[in-house]
């Protein structure tokens, strides 16, 4: 009796494993899958967010600022610089470091900067340039956060030297976080080239580099597992949104800065927006899920669709639990500030 006991149990535990793997295999269908928790949020803030009113700046100020205003879930770009590492930096060209108020010199403009040159130029003089691995401290630092990464390359060469860096800074800097990135991949072929080199278990189908038409992307979305898809607006239609819902997978839109213009596309069935600039309570909503005492859990919590709840939750400070220690936070910054070292001009000749 006792061996028959033995046996049954090991028998349920292996269909309850056989379950858990067919639920989570590449192949499964996405409508077959839960949503993935981060897909809570309906805001994901671009670039990190904006500050003082200036976008893309993918500093650590605007991920402070947003943070403190309730975002919970950051967009950044990546792109190499010339000594092959990976910068929080939209692209390379002029009109970025007019933008920024970066005076580069003529001959290193339109052209990737070295990790230390990039960090020589505080961005509109004030801000604090990220490479991946800052950015993975910060994930590691503040464990209710997720990051979604816009490395914009299809080139498979090119992808593969990306998410190689993006793997070895998870790893120096704590292994566990690889859960909370979710990196935008845009197309089928590197989906299956990324999931070769970092198994994340999230990550966003996006569409502003593909040319597949609705129906092809739905029929993907349904066979392989897809569950989040990332379009701009213009993709958006409700066919389409209702179509990759009844496939399994939500979406998201970019990127919108009107409330009115939010409330329109959460309307049509969207599951959240990019945005540079707009709050919770700017769209209506209470502000996201808290942060948990254990890294890479997210406590549920219901949305209120009513601006008054939101403005009465975002006066409330966080629990003392759910607070980033300021002096962590102070060394991060100091370890920040002391690989910011200024280049001069001479040192930048090619």
């Amino acid at each position: 009796m006792v061996m028959n006991r033995i046996l049954k149990k090991a028998a349920s535990m292996l269909l309850a494993g056989a379950c858990l793997f067919t639920l989570h295999a590449p192949g499964a269908s996405a409508a077959e899958q839960p949503q993935p928790e981060w897909t809570q949020y309906s805001l994901i803030a671009h670039a990190m967010g904006g500050i003082d009113g200036v976008d893309y700046t993918n500093s650590l100020e605007a991920f402070k600022e947003n943070y403190a205003k309730g975002q919970r879930v950051f967009e950044a770009d990546f792109s190499l610089t010339e000594d092959g590492q990976l910068a929080a930096r939209h692209d390379w060209l002029p009109y970025l470091a007019a933008k920024f108020q970066q005076d580069i010199p003529e001959e290193k403009l339109d052209a990737p900067l070295t990790m230390a040159e990039f960090k020589s130029y505080p961005i509109l003089r004030k801000y604090t340039p990220l490479s991946m691995e800052d950015v993975a401290y910060l994930l590691k630092l503040y464990p209710d956060v997720y990051l979604v990464t816009d490395t914009k390359e299809t080139d498979p060469k090119i992808v593969q030297q990306q998410f190689t860096l993006i793997r070895d800074a998870v790893n120096k800097v704590d292994p566990k976080i690889v859960d909370r990135i979710v990196p935008e991949l845009y197309s089928p072929s590197m989906i299956a080239q990324v999931r070769s080199i970092i198994p994340f278990p999230n990550y966003i189908y996006s569409l502003y580099l593909s040319e597949l038409e609705p129906e092809e992307i739905t029929e993907y979305v349904k066979t392989h597992g897809i569950r989040v898809v990332a379009m701009p607006t213009e993709r958006a239609t409700p066919e389409f949104i209702a179509a990759l819902k009844e496939a399994g997978a939500v979406a998201y839109v970019h990127s919108l800065n009107e409330p009115n213009e939010v409330k329109d596309y959460l309307d049509m069935g969207v599951n959240g927006v990019y945005t540079d600039f707009l709050t919770y309570s700017d769209i209506g909503l209470a502000p996201a899920p808290t942060a948990s005492s254990e890294p890479g859990e997210v406590r549920q919590a219901s949305y209120t669709a009513t601006a008054a709840a939101a403005a009465s939750a975002a006066q409330e400070p966080l629990e003392e639990e759910e607070a980033v220690d300021g002096n962590v936070l102070d060394t991060f910054i100091e370890m920040i500030s002391e690989i910011f070292v200024p280049v001069e001009s001479s040192d930048l000749q090619p």
